[in-house]
Parts: C-alpha cells; sequence; structure tokens
C-alpha cells in the first residue's frame, strides 16, 4: 500500500504525499537506526508518520473545520511529534527509552 492509498488522496496531491511519504521514511529510518524492525512494521511506521504529516496540511491553522466536506471525516489534530503514532508500532525493537 502507498500512502497516497492509505490517506486516500486526490490524484492532485500526489507531489506532496510522495513528499510525505520520503519525510516519514527519512524520520523512521533515523529514529530506527541500526535496531533490527521487521520490513513490515517499519512500512507500518512510515504510513503512520506519512499520514501525520498530510493531514497536518488540512489542519495547518490548528483548528479542524467541521463545514468543510473535504475535512468533515477528519476532525482532529494532527501530533506535534510527527513520530507519535509510529511509537507503538516501534517501542518493542528500539528496547527502553531514556528519561
Amino acid at each position: 500500500m502507498t500512502l497516497a492509498d492509505y490517506v486516500r488522496a486526490d490524484p492532485r496531491d500526489a507531489a506532496f504525499v510522495t513528499e510525505c511519504e520520503q519525510t516519514a521514511s527519512e524520520l523512521v529510518t533515523r529514529r530506527v537506526g541500526g535496531a533490527a524492525v521487521p520490513e513490515s512494521v517499519l512500512h507500518a511506521a512510515v504510513m503512520e508518520v506519512g499520514a501525520n504529516l498530510f493531514q497536518r496540511r488540512i489542519s495547518r491553522t490548528g483548528q479542524s473545520s467541521f463545514t468543510d466536506p473535504e475535512t468533515m471525516g477528519n476532525p482532529h489534530l494532527p501530533a506535534l511529534d510527527p513520530l507519535t503514532p509510529a511509537w507503538p508500532l516501534l517501542a518493542p525493537y528500539l528496547g527502553p527509552g531514556i528519561a
């Protein structure tokens, strides 16, 4: 599955979706480092981070629009840290965090 499919992006957003997917891949790869993480988990983490980055464009003002038909299905704000949705997926493979 591609990020465009995952977020149900309009084909007109292809360039932006590609940018989000590349950024997500770089962020996840850097965070994982040399840890052994299954490919399927890496892919899921990239999709989650990419979706978070994609949704920021819709919610860039910090508010959701409940009257816009384009955003009615997404009445939430994306996480400030783009890696937030990936933590539960990656945590078992990255070991304990440092406080």
